[in-house]
């Protein structure tokens, strides 16, 4: 890492003088008066009240985490590099809406103070680690710990806990041991199920990367991936809160027109609100319906009126600032930290603060890996994986990696190694690495690309973000790579500097495959001057890259019959229903699923039920399907066979016994792609051998949902 030095402006955490609020707390904690303490060091402290303050509470806590820029299409987080972290002790005082129908709460601020603590800039990976004087989070703990219900409703919900309330207790138990939950317990549920319903109530975002978090688990396997997005915010973006009927419409221009002060303002629902709770209104002079804080768990032990006031709440927050148009200051690119840390934790987890739109990230980051660059130029790398030079990891006439999602000839997912090669496509956007400032007279480069054996023709509209420190270490210097005419970019980015400066090194293309249509891609570098080849062209070698952006396709078909006997009858729309009796009898299913892929990974299918007794599979699963797991008796599944396996059908039986009770009831499936994308978010290039491992980043999770009742 580069300048993570946890500090204040270089200013060591013990050395740097005490804000009025940190000696506040400070004073309440010891029974010292805080102008006393005001303006003094941790050092200077700890010398000259030795004896009356509890030295364990000079100690530090160190926080880590991250700053990242989510793409709003795939998901995928991108570092935004030497950004400027500010450490706040922050007193506010809130408005508390806890409406009656709602599992939830949320908070209105209208009155803050804020003192900055410590400043640190995130390294080229957006890491960052400052610490925290110890008294500051003890002082939150105590303050929280005194009051009823406040170690609880200001707690964020986190995606674990969302998927404890989705995963019926009898089903499968949830242990949280340790500084972070546990994922090992998902693996009992049926994938494809828990799937669904984690996308019909969190959205499909949130369903995809759980997907492909569990898709990595195996035995042995790392469970860092799973545990970091367990304990993600289960809402990353603010949830609106439901607000009572009569705030819905307020009107928040300033009209003086007529007719206008008919419509109710910000000011009238102050008015309204500090009538319910006998406050003068005035008080409420920054309370805004716009500017909200949640949704928090709420506190299930007491009642709790829909408003209320609650009174210089203390925390520790977090803002980013990053000078997003170059005029040399700052622009918040991050603010909504309150309670984001969880402190009471023995263990302070990483915390993730995901910018906002306007934040510039780079493409990918990670430890330097040197590029050998001759007097030619060449494409070395895509992300972290080599793409020249390891036969046994990439074939650059094919355009396949060879060790991601191996085939299984068995078709069972944990058979064990070794397994033929891969053919495992890219997706999404590719970091492409290389060598164009070869010592030639070019002061250009392009990239052309040769699509399913057509001709070499220039790749347009590409552009990207670099990034480096200036000499100072403090200020930060982004470039906009954009192409000129005829897709050529600059060899030196901007001119007068050294290319090897700026962060990504080496970056030739931020190739975005989506564009680029799904295929053989085959690509090579051009140099040039002044917008013209340059002439003789210097030998490059071209390198193949097949691209696969699709999802699988995938198709139900669900019948059934009573006790076993008689014709199947179909289970069609829109009103699925299957009657098994006034006097319930047992159902048998015939399921017909159907998955195909040009590049597929593998395929799972079976059924759940509501408690009380579930589906659970009987037969018909072909050579090549087997039981998810002998935990799991309600679905089998299958892993693709060879390169050339990328369609499959099964049809299998399934049994809801008599006694299982009605209601709603589902087959749910899973089918992969193999395609991934080598930049190294998900830390495939550190497994060993580097990207041997299961990603399945491009997935699908379709379900048949009906309804089981007692009629004939």
């Amino acid at each position: 890492m580069k300048n993570t030095e946890p500090s204040l402006l270089g200013v060591h955490p013990d050395k740097i003088k005490l804000t009025a609020i940190q000696a506040e707390r400070l004073g309440a904690l010891n029974d010292v008066p805080a102008k006393d303490l005001i303006g003094l060091t941790v050092a200077q402290i700890s010398e000259k009240f030795r004896f009356r303050i509890d030295p364990t509470l000079l100690f530090f806590r160190k926080i880590c985490g991250k700053v990242v820029k989510k793409d709003p299409v795939t998901g995928i987080e991108y570092p935004v590099a030497y950004a400027t972290v500010h450490v706040e002790d922050t007193d506010c005082s809130f408005l508390g809406y806890f409406p009656a129908a709602a599992k939830y709460s949320w908070y209105f601020p209208f009155k803050c103070r804020r003192e900055i603590i410590g400043t640190v800039k995130t390294d080229r990976c957006g890491n960052f680690c400052v610490y925290i004087p110890r008294w500051d989070i003890d002082w939150i703990l105590k303050w929280r710990k005194e009051r009823l219900c406040f170690p609880v409703i200001f707690e964020r919900p986190s995606l674990a806990d969302i998927i404890e309330e989705l995963i019926p207790p009898e089903v499968i138990p949830f242990p949280k041991p340790g500084p972070g939950p546990d994922p090992g317990p998902l693996l009992r549920h049926d994938r494809g199920q828990l799937l669904a319903t984690v996308e019909q109530r969190l959205g499909r975002d949130i369903a995809r990367r759980l997907g492909t978090a569990l898709s990595r688990l195996s035995l042995g396997a790392s469970t860092v991936d799973a545990m970091e997005l367990l304990q993600d915010d289960a809402f990353e973006a603010p949830l609106a809160p439901p607000l009572p009927s009569e705030f819905r419409m307020v009107d928040h221009s300033i009209d003086t027109r007529k007719g206008a002060a008919s419509r109710l303002t910000m000011e009238g629902v102050r008015a309204s609100v500090g009538a319910h709770l006998r406050m003068d209104a005035t008080t409420l002079g920054n309370f805004d319906l716009r500017q909200f804080i949640g949704p928090f768990r709420r506190c299930a032990d007491v009642y709790m009126p829909v408003w209320v006031p609650i009174i210089d709440i203390p925390d520790i927050t977090f803002r980013v600032t990053q000078d997003v148009n170059g005029d040399g200051i700052e622009e918040t690119i991050y603010s909504e930290g309150f309670f984001k840390v969880r402190w009471d934790a023995g263990t302070l987890l990483p915390v993730k603060l995901i910018a906002s739109s306007i934040a510039i990230s780079i493409p990918e980051c990670g430890e330097i890996i040197d590029i050998p660059c001759g007097n030619i130029p060449a494409i070395y790398r895509a992300g972290r994986m080599p793409v020249r030079g390891d036969a046994s990891m990439y074939d650059p006439v094919a355009g396949y990696a060879l060790r991601p999602n191996r085939p299984h000839p068995a078709g069972n997912p944990v058979d064990p190694l070794p397994n033929p090669d891969a053919q495992s496509p890219f997706y999404g956007v590719v970091p492409i690495y290389g060598c164009v400032d070869v010592g030639t007279k070019a002061t250009q480069y392009r990239v052309l690309d040769s699509y399913n054996s057509g001709p070499f023709l220039p790749v347009l509209n590409q552009s990207w973000w670099v990034t480096r420190l200036g000499a100072s270490g403090m200020v930060t210097q982004y470039h906009h790579v954009v192409p000129a005419a005829g897709g050529w970019y600059d060899i030196v980015i901007p001119k007068g500097t050294n290319p090897n400066d700026w962060e990504p090194e080496k970056l030739v293309l931020d190739w975005n495959t989506w564009q680029a249509g799904n295929g053989k891609h085959v690509l090579k570098i051009e140099l040039g001057s002044g917008g013209v080849p340059l002439a003789p062209q210097p030998a490059t070698d071209a390198v193949a890259f097949h691209v696969d952006n699709a999802y699988p396709t995938t198709t139900f078909k669900v019948e059934y019959r009573k006790n076993g006997a008689g014709p199947f009858l179909p289970l069609v729309f829109p009103c699925p229903v299957a009657n098994r009796g006034a006097l319930a009898q047992d159902i048998e299913f015939r399921v017909t699923f159907t998955a195909a892929a040009s590049h597929l990974r593998d395929v799972a299918m079976g059924g759940g039920g509501c408690g009380g007794g579930g589906i659970t599979y009987v037969s018909g699963a072909p050579p090549g399907w087997f039981p998810a797991s002998s935990l799991n008796p309600t679905s089998v599944v299958h892993w693709h066979e060879a390169p050339g396996d990328n369609s499959v059908s099964i049809t299998a039986f399934f049994n809801l016994d008599a006694s299982a009770l009605q209601g709603t009831y589902s087959f749910s499936a899973w089918a992969a792609s193999r395609a991934f994308n080598p930049a190294g978010g998900d830390i495939g290039h550190l497994q060993t051998p580097m990207y041997e491992y299961d990603p399945a980043d491009i997935h699908v999770t379709p379900y048949f949902l009906f309804s089981v009742v007692n009629a004939d």
